[in-house]
Parts: structure tokens; sequence; C-alpha cells
């Protein structure tokens, strides 16, 4: 009898520091054997050199660490004449001229494939002025980025970003019901659907079937209309009741802790994945 996957945990080094060497000795301290590679150095990951990106390979190696997905930043982008408000993609730039943009398709594959990552986070396109923004279905760029994937051996993953165009249920499912049988996936942000007010027991079932990937943060409001960070677990997001449904539909699926906590990263990610441990049914490895 086949042996059944497990949940793993994945850490971000890039939580601790532009240095990944402490984030990586922090997973394995905490027992985590998978990582999450978004930025280093100072630098997002696709735009880094391949000798830096084959550095951070070989701690990964020394470490027996392997590299589960490459957060990289593509579709986190508008034209260069719309005025996008403030965004975080680690240093990648926020307007990108299309013609630029099969250029960064094709590093971020090369970068995979100097990582061994075997999934690539997307996102949908910043929400700019209406007349500027631009729409994800029917991109032809998506198209291409999904045969190239599947040339280079990895999956397309979308992340469902509030800032961009495809954040909410119903455009998501419109998205991968269109593009799941060319290989896109779902990287599942439960706070960010939280955030639109859908992390539901409804829309998680719906979307569970095309999730490849599951991001981990938590928050509480501060009063202001803002957000404060605190470990997975600790917060407004309900991941007492999206955990059990994600694991049901996909009893094998990487957590990655992304806490965004910065005062105490180490701390959080540790409680978090304490959290995660106990709360995955069958836990995570």
């Amino acid at each position: 009898m086949a042996v059944p996957l497990a949940s793993t945990l994945v850490l971000n080094p890039d939580e601790l520091g532009p240095d990944p060497a402490p984030g990586m000795d922090l997973a394995v301290k905490l027992g985590i054997g998978h990582l999450e590679i978004r930025s280093a150095e100072g630098a997002n990951a696709v735009m880094l050199p391949d000798e830096k990106l084959e550095r951070i390979r070989a701690l990964a190696d020394e470490r027996g660490l392997k590299v589960a997905a490459l957060a990289s930043p593509l579709w986190k982008w508008c034209r260069p004449e719309a005025r996008p408000g403030r965004v975080d993609t680690f240093g990648f730039p926020t307007r990108v001229s299309p013609e630029q943009r099969l250029g960064w398709v094709e590093r971020a594959m090369k970068a995979a494939a100097v990582l061994g990552a075997p999934v690539v986070r997307i996102f949908s396109h910043l929400r700019v002025e209406p007349e500027l923004t631009e729409r994800f279905t029917g991109d032809p760029l998506l198209t291409q980025a999904l045969e190239a994937a599947d040339r280079a051996g990895v999956r397309l993953l979308l992340e469902n970003e509030p800032v961009c165009t495809v954040a909410h249920a119903e455009p998501l499912l419109a998205v991968l019901r269109q593009y799941h049988e060319q290989g896109l996936g779902l990287w599942l942000d439960v706070a960010n659907l939280h955030e639109v007010g859908q992390a539901t027991a409804e829309v998680v079932k719906s979307l569970a079937p095309y999730v490849g990937y599951v991001h981990v943060k938590d928050y509480e409001p501060d009063g202001d209309g803002g957000r404060t960070f605190c470990p997975a677990g600790e917060g407004r997001v309900p991941y007492g009741e999206v955990l059990p449904l994600l694991h049901a539909a996909c009893p094998a699926l990487p957590y990655a802790l992304e806490t965004h906590v910065r005062d105490t990263p180490a701390d959080a990610l540790t409680a978090g994945a304490a959290f995660l441990r106990s709360t995955v049914p069958g836990g995570v490895a």
C-alpha cells in the first residue's frame, strides 16, 4: 500500500533579512525542510544573477533544504504611464512595458531552474486607473508563460492579491477554470481572501481543487483601517475553519509561513510553525 504524501511546511528566509543564511538556519532548527525564495541580498530573486541564485541553492543544499517555490513578482505590474498605489514587490519595478514582460517571464523560468523550484508564483496585473488597468484573462503573455513553464517542468500558480485584478472568488474561479488544463493553479493566500471578505467554507471548498500552495499569515485590525500582523493563529484569519477544509480536499499541500512581523520575525515563524503543526489535520512535516 502506498504511503500517503504529507503536507509540508515552507519558510521564506527573507522574513529574517536580506542574508538568506539565518532564515535557512531557523528552518533547520524548526525541522522545516522546504524554502520559498522571494528576495535575497536586497534584490528580488528574479533580478539576481545566476551566480547569486546558485549560492542560495548551495546554502540550501548544505543544510539539506529544498526550494519549494519561487515567489516571483510576475504580473504584479502595470503600464509605464499608469499610477500604481503603494505596492510591495520586493525590489521589482511596478511599471513594466509590455515589450519587456516576456523577458521577465523567461528570466523567472531560468531562476526557478537554478533554484530547483517546482512552482512559480504569478499575479494578475495591478489595479490602476480604470482606463489603464489591464485584463488578465485573455492576456496572450499568460498563454506564452504557461507554455514556457510546461517546457521548463515548472507550474505557474496565481496568487489572489487584493491590489491586483483577480482577488475575489468569482474571477479567480473563472480564470482557473479557463487555464487549469494549461497548467495554471492557485497560490492561495488565506489572509488575502479574508481581507476581501471571502474566507468562508463555501468559497474555500470551491477553490480547493485548484490549490497548489498556501500562504499563511495573520493579522489584527489596528483600528485605523489598517492591519497589524501577528503570528499565524493569533489574529482574525479563520484558519481553524479553513485549514481542515483545505486538508480534506488536498491532503498534501505546502503551507508557507509569511508572517510580515517585522520586530520579532523568528519568534513569529516559530509560533506559526507550531500552530500549523497542531491545526492541519495529520500535522505538517
